[in-house]
């Protein structure tokens, strides 16, 4: 089971639903207009900033990055997997502890790569 899983399931046992914000990222690959993107992007953005962070990683990046390559569009694809760093990025900010903070700078450094290969 990866990571993806894992956070997934414990979102879910802590009373969360994943669903809506899956459908949404779904309709952003299939995006071929980068403004359209945007505006979904923000609806997600919403709905992912309710979720907790078990496992210290973003639900929202993992999932961005779990599907990015489904995008029709490669602008649409270097949008979502810059909009998944940023999240990673975010998330890696708020640890409270140094532990914490290189559990989650992990996330971040495996997106910078993925973010690098886009451009």
């Amino acid at each position: 089971m990866n990571i993806y899983d894992r956070t997934q399931i414990k979102i879910i046992e802590a009373g969360f639903n994943t669903e809506n914000i899956k459908d949404l990222v779904h309709l952003i690959t299939q995006c071929t207009d980068i403004s359209e993107a945007k505006k979904l992007l923000t609806e997600f953005e919403v709905l992912a900033n309710k979720l907790p962070w078990p496992q210290d990683h973003d639900f929202g990046a993992l999932l961005i990055q779990k599907e990015y390559k489904s995008a029709i569009s490669k602008s649409i694809e270097k949008l979502m997997i810059s909009t998944a760093h940023e999240r990673a990025h975010w998330c890696a900010s708020c640890s409270t502890s140094g532990g914490e903070g290189l559990a989650r700078s992990v996330h971040v450094k495996e997106l910078s790569i993925l973010l690098q290969n886009c451009i």
